[in-house]
């Protein structure tokens, strides 16, 4: 007696006005108010209601843990309370996980990445083998070569000091010991964690001071050495 459900109308047995109006059948909008969380399922199964597409992530969280009522996206999901680790879902089929450009690792991606998004990195080293902040523009796999959360010491028999990547840059000239009877220059060895030779002596007996320096020439925020 009236239009009715169209042949492709959400099976359902809700009357029209629970989400038409009586002046159009569009835009049509369900009113949930009156349906309890977490049971989204039970009417978006891709049947009765729109569901989950074929790309979306494996997952059995209800749809109202990451979206709205109001729409399908922006999507956001809320990882207060997740215990078991990022990498549980974070594998690129229940979660977005690892491109295949990046640097291998088993680290947990809250290491480096935030919840809110996974750029910037957040990554800082706490390790001995990097002593202090290397500003400027040292990229990661400046040390990491091998695109591994392990760093590839370029003279591994001086690590973890400053030696251990820039003993190619140690200039001995620079470096004086002391003069008589012959001038000596220190050896990368001696300075490894580049103090800069606080200390140049009189003679080989290394009894007597002629110079001493305020402090460490280098530091690990400057750019270069020179």
């Amino acid at each position: 007696t009236a239009t009715g459900k169209g042949n492709n109308h959400l099976p359902t047995g809700n009357t029209c006005e629970s989400c038409h109006t009586t002046t159009a059948w569009t835009p049509a909008r369900f009113d949930h108010a009156g349906v309890s969380p977490g049971t989204c399922s039970s009417c978006h199964n891709g049947v009765r209601a729109t569901g989950k597409t074929l790309n979306h992530i494996v997952t059995t969280a209800e749809c109202d843990v990451c979206h709205s009522t109001l729409a399908w996206t922006p999507a956001r999901f809320s990882h207060t309370g997740i215990t078991t680790g990022c990498n549980a879902c974070h594998d690129g089929v229940r979660a977005t996980g690892k491109d295949n450009g990046h640097m291998t690792t088993s680290r947990e991606c809250v290491i480096c990445h935030s919840t809110t998004a996974w750029t910037p990195l957040t990554f800082r080293h706490t390790s001995a083998d990097y002593p202090g902040d290397h500003r400027g523009s040292l990229a990661c796999l400046a040390c990491h070569t091998t695109n591994t959360d392990q760093a590839t010491w370029k003279s591994a028999a001086y690590k973890p000091a400053c030696a251990g990547c820039h003993a190619s840059s140690f200039k001995p000239s620079a470096h004086k010991k002391y003069t008589s009877p012959t001038t000596v220059f220190y050896t990368v060895a001696e300075l490894k964690n580049c103090s800069g030779a606080c200390h140049v002596y009189k003679d080989s007996t290394l009894t007597t001071i002629t110079t001493r320096r305020n402090g460490p020439e280098h530091r690990v925020t400057d750019a270069s050495f020179d």
